[in-house]
């Protein structure tokens, strides 16, 4: 408190320089005229907004003055006694815990954190949020040690305690600061305000680096946090602290695989040998969770014979996991309770239920349903948001910059603790079943666009989700579909075989659309068992088929002409002329590829039989289907023939927009066959126009993998005519569409052409 005493007594550098210029009897203008330095900058000095000028001021201010060396050297040294310093601070008042030694990782983070440090005008706040475990308290104490270190600064330390049952008081909190800023009890004033202003003033002369840890709220924090000067203030929180004003925010992450294998090797110690055999498997299971890292960490520690795969293996039960991640005191349980305990009533009710969620993530409709409402309205959809975002301010879920929400993977597993442990039984049954029963629901409702027998939203259409188009169709099955799939996969476990049929057979249509989805396969596997069980043979030939064509597309021919040949089989049983002739056209779809004699037969039953039941659908697939396999035994005339056939059936649909999208799928196939077979007979301008008219029918309709490949064939076609700059445009084109759909292997296999044709392939 030496510069208060002495501001007391008249001795600082604004009064002395007032002294000054009064005794050379020059006003403020006159020694702004003198001295080069302007009149608001001579009257702050003397108002003492500033009491330690840099040197150049003070130089220009004596030779304006005209001082001796005395009253030179004396301005001088009041100027520097109130220049900012670092302050070591007295002994027990605000000391950081213990450094980890084995901290690892957080090379992004901790440069972040330098460059806010330097960053501006102002003692820089940053707000490093996030959940419980993970790392925000260690991640802010090495970078203040580190930053400090690098300026040669203090680093002062508080714990707000903010998920304590009584935090720490800002009142109490500003007194630890002021005593470690050597503030005596006597001078520290009493009200709070008076506090707050006592600490703004010395962090600006004492810069620091403060970390205040574990903050509750704003209105606990703001007292805290100074505004002028060259320090550096870290807040933790599991809350975001979206109130606070100014200040940089970091959402502390998960650890990458590599930092997390580094944090277990460098707890574990000997890593090379078989015990370090795992360790990203145990990274994974920990979801890159610090404090569980650091929880199976030092139990593998402490346990020899163990290996870190056998304790992976022992933590891969979902069941019992959190048991697992325990080390004496330490339990990673504790960390979410406390999030969880802070939480209201009905902020906990759906922490724990939207643990029901079957994906990774959902959407604020599917919360409320989750939440409780079956049917949900805008009212409670609105009253679900402010929940959700009670649940992401204390950093229990995160959220997208789609706006979706999702769990960590052991914050959801704690969810379903708390669910079975404080809802009954029946309870949940019942809440689960809502939950699918509301996802099939519009499954099904988004599903059917692609039906050319519906192709609009349900007119009674009541739910909180856009289905007023099938773009806004596709989207909602494309965001949800991990949602709506893993409904299926529970009502196909629990036995509700009907709604598993229905399903299936609603977005059997939108599979043409998507054929990239994984789990085509499953899907139908499930709905073709769930037909078979319930007994209805028209639907378990429908729903074999469907499992053929997912079967074919992944490669597997013998099984999937089995499956389609079984539908056969069945539908003819039944008498169920339509699904015979489809399941005819899947087996011969199946094999014109590795058998084309083959198949040929299975296409002419199953034309026969879509002109008998009148398919339109059906009757221009097979035509097709014929074509491709005349192609394959060498027949390129009598396939242009067969295509031109059955392209003229498709320019002609039935009326409606969704036969019209058929219809386009069925040109774009037909056109980029017809290329072939002209190609086939050395009609290239002929191969090449089809090419293009299947491109163009292929982007109107949103078949963007379709588009690539067709531009893959018109790019060889136009490099096998010497247009090799053409052809490269338009391959490179093609590579753009397999990147939009992710489609690795015709990336790849586009980018090995390119590098042929430019000649710098390696072989």
């Amino acid at each position: 408190m030496a510069d208060r005493r002495a501001e007391h007594s008249g001795d600082t550098f604004a009064a002395e320089l007032r002294r000054l210029r009064q005794r050379s009897q020059l006003t403020l203008e006159a020694l702004a005229e003198s001295s080069g330095v302007s009149v608001r900058t001579i009257g702050g000095l003397e108002r003492g907004r500033s009491l330690g000028p840099q040197r150049r001021t003070v130089t220009a201010l004596a030779g304006g003055l005209g001082l001796g060396q005395a009253d030179r050297v004396r301005l001088e040294q009041l100027a520097e006694a109130g220049r900012p310093r670092p302050l070591t601070a007295p002994a027990g008042w605000c000391v950081p815990p213990r450094a980890v030694p084995d901290f690892a990782g957080r090379e992004a983070e901790l440069a972040h954190l330098a460059t806010v440090s330097a960053a501006g005008s102002g003692a820089p706040v940053a707000v490093l949020s996030g959940p419980g475990g993970i790392g925000k308290t260690t991640l802010a104490v090495r970078a203040a040690r580190l930053i400090a270190d690098s300026r040669g600064l203090e680093v002062f330390y508080v714990n707000l305690r903010g998920l304590d049952s009584e935090p720490l008081d800002p009142h109490a909190a500003l007194f630890r600061l002021l005593k470690a800023l050597g503030v005596a009890d006597r001078d520290v004033h009493d009200d709070i305000d008076g506090r707050s202003g006592q600490f703004r003033t010395l962090f600006e002369q004492h810069p620091a680096v403060l970390i205040l840890d574990n903050a509750r709220d704003e209105e606990q924090v703001r007292p805290l946090l100074p505004g002028a000067g060259t320090g550096l203030v870290l807040v933790t929180s599991r809350r975001l602290l979206t109130g606070l004003e100014g200040v940089h925010r970091m959402s502390v992450p998960t650890l990458q695989d590599a930092e997390g294998s580094r944090l277990l090797g460098s707890i574990i110690g000997d890593v090379e040998g078989p015990r370090g055999e795992g360790l990203g498997e145990l990274v994974a299971v920990c979801g890159g969770l610090p404090l569980a890292l650091r929880i199976v960490g030092n139990r593998l520690a402490t346990r020899p014979a163990w290996t870190a795969r056998e304790l992976a293996h022992r933590l891969a039960d979902s069941g019992r996991r959190l048991e697992q991640i325990r080390a004496g005191d330490l339990r990673i349980t504790a960390a979410f309770r406390m999030s969880y305990d802070q939480l209201s009533p009905s902020a906990r009710r759906l922490c724990r239920r939207l643990s029901l969620v079957p994906g990774a993530d959902f959407d604020v409709a599917l919360a409320t349903v989750v939440g409780g409402s079956p049917s949900p309205r805008t009212a409670d959809v609105l009253d679900t948001e402010e929940v959700l975002e009670e649940l992401h301010e204390l950093g229990l879920l995160s959220q997208s910059d789609d706006g979706r929400y999702s769990f960590h993977d052991l914050i959801r597993l704690f969810a379903a603790e708390r669910l079975a442990a404080e809802e009954d039984p029946a309870g949940r049954t019942t809440l689960m079943r809502t939950t699918v029963e509301w996802l099939l629901q519009v499954t099904i409702a988004a599903g059917l666009w692609f039906d050319p027998d519906h192709g609009a939203e349900p007119p009674d259409w009541r739910h909180p989700v856009d289905l007023s188009s099938s773009e806004a169709a596709a989207a909602w099955l494309r965001a949800e579909s991990d949602n709506w799939f893993g409904a299926v996969r529970v009502a196909a476990a629990r036995g509700w075989d009907r709604v598993v049929v229905e399903t299936a057979d609603a977005v059997h249509w939108f599979s043409n659309h998507w054929m990239l989805w994984a789990h085509w396969h499953e899907l139908f596997t499930l709905s073709a068992a769930a037909a078979q069980r319930v007994g209805d043979p028209v639907a378990h030939a429908t729903q074999l088929y469907n499992l053929s064509w997912a079967t074919a597309q992944k490669g597997e021919t013998e099984q999937a002409v089995a499956s389609a040949l079984e539908a056969a089989r069945i539908a003819e049983q039944a008498g169920a002329v339509r699904q015979r002739a489809w399941a005819l056209h899947f087996a011969a779809r199946a094999m014109m590829t590795t058998d084309p004699a083959a198949s040929l037969p299975y296409s002419q039953q199953s034309e026969q039989l879509f002109a008998e039941v009148g398919d339109w659908t059906g009757h221009t697939s097979v035509l097709m289907s014929v074509a491709i396999t005349l192609l394959g035994l060498g027949e390129p005339a009598a396939a242009i023939e067969k295509l031109q056939a059955g392209l003229e059936i498709a320019r002609r649909p039935p009326v409606g927009e969704a036969w019209q999208t058929i219809a386009d799928v069925l040109l774009t196939s037909g056109h980029f066959h017809l290329a072939t077979a002209h190609q086939a007979v050395g009609e290239h301008e002929l191969a090449e126009s089809a090419y293009r008219v299947a491109a163009d029918n292929a982007a109107r309709t949103g078949m963007t993998l379709h588009q690539g490949r067709v531009e893959v064939k018109l790019a060889q076609l136009q490099h096998q005519r010497g247009r090799l700059v053409e052809a490269t445009s338009t391959l490179e084109l093609a590579r753009e569409r397999f990147m939009e759909v992710d489609a690795t292997e015709e990336i790849t296999a586009a980018e090995t052409l390119l590098k042929v044709w430019s000649g710098t392939d390696g072989g």
